[in-house]
């Protein structure tokens, strides 16, 4: 999920914590909580930092790795935990803790539900593991929040209302997954493609974007109230391409490669070299394909300059490959 849902998430949990009478009696308890919560349903982000010092590329790749896996789940936890007790002074631990747990851990339990995915089995395995049924930002979820940080400025008992506020929650995700559970089985019953399938959700319960990939071709599509739309279809890129060979040297490429899904190279003729562009095709919006890596190649077959990150506009992605030009910067 976004940023702003995990904050969200964290300050909704610090209201359900005031069902503890410990922690509705006690200010200075309920105000470590909050910090808890807020902290612990953010930490598996604070792999950020990798983007600040190595880079967009090497931010690609990390996030959502080491920081939301098994072991990291306990040390943000501890981390958190401790240094709030060392600045709170004396109040109970046993609270903290596991209201700041319960926070890392609904963290990437979200993450898991959508698209992107996470490296959550780590150490076990590399694998991303992505659930595919929440969007990246829900809006409904922040309406469910909305309405009880609104009861709670009112004057309404925390506890009690975000109880409700997650019950309700709750409710939505299990709905959500049954939709999805409904749509993928409308789209296998629909086509006879046999390949890899992959459903990914939008922010409409009524609208679903979906790929599925077979060893010579993707197919891109969207079902809308149950009506299957075919949208796009790529014959699989040569693999013994020159330029695209070339492309798979660069860093930026492979950064993106290893975290991606339903990957594509197109090659963008231009007139001092060619752009091979990796798209990620889970990610659509309408015709575009913003989740991307670019290597811009010369007549010389060499690697000028390159870029990976979300693209939305041409011109940016034209600045973004003027800014990491070999010739100025060594990548």
């Amino acid at each position: 999920m976004d940023t702003s849902t995990h904050i969200t998430f964290g300050f909704g949990l610090a209201g359900l914590a005031y069902l503890d009478p410990a922690v509705s009696s006690d200010p200075s308890l309920a105000t470590a909580i909050l910090y808890g919560t807020v902290l612990g349903s953010n930490a598996p982000d604070f792999d950020y930092l990798i983007k600040l010092v190595k880079g967009n590329g090497m931010y690609i790749e990390h996030h959502r790795g080491t920081s939301h896996s098994v072991f990291a789940l306990m040390i943000w936890t501890l981390l958190i935990s401790g240094i709030i007790l060392l600045f709170a002074g004396n109040i109970d631990f046993f609270p903290i803790l596991y209201w700041t747990f319960l926070g890392v851990v609904l963290h990437v339990g979200l993450d898991l539900m959508n698209a992107y995915g996470t490296q959550a089995g780590r150490p076990f395995t590399k694998k991303w593991l992505s659930l595919n049924f929440l969007p990246l930002i829900d809006p409904i979820i922040y309406l469910f929040h909305i309405v009880g940080f609104i009861l709670w400025y009112l004057g309404f008992s925390p506890g009690p209302t975000f109880a409700f506020v997650y019950i309700f929650v709750g409710i939505y995700i299990i709905i959500r997954f049954c939709i999805y559970k409904i749509i993928r089985g409308i789209i296998i019953d629909s086509t006879e493609i046999d390949g890899i399938f992959t459903l990914i959700p939008s922010i409409w319960l009524h609208k679903w974007d979906f790929v599925i990939e077979t060893n010579s071709t993707y197919y891109v599509g969207s079902v809308t109230y149950k009506k299957l739309q075919w949208i796009h279809h790529f014959d699989k890129h040569d693999e013994n391409c020159p330029k695209i060979k070339t492309s798979l040297k660069d860093k930026n490429v492979g950064h993106f490669l290893s975290n991606s899904a339903h990957t594509h190279a197109l090659i963008v003729p231009g007139i001092n070299g060619d752009e091979v562009r990796w798209l990620d095709l889970r990610f659509r919006h309408k015709n575009h394909y913003p989740y991307m890596a670019v290597a811009k190649i010369n007549n010389h077959n060499e690697i000028i300059s390159s870029y990976t990150g979300w693209i939305h506009r041409s011109k940016r992605l034209e600045n973004k490959l003027a800014a990491n030009d070999k010739n100025l910067v060594q990548l």
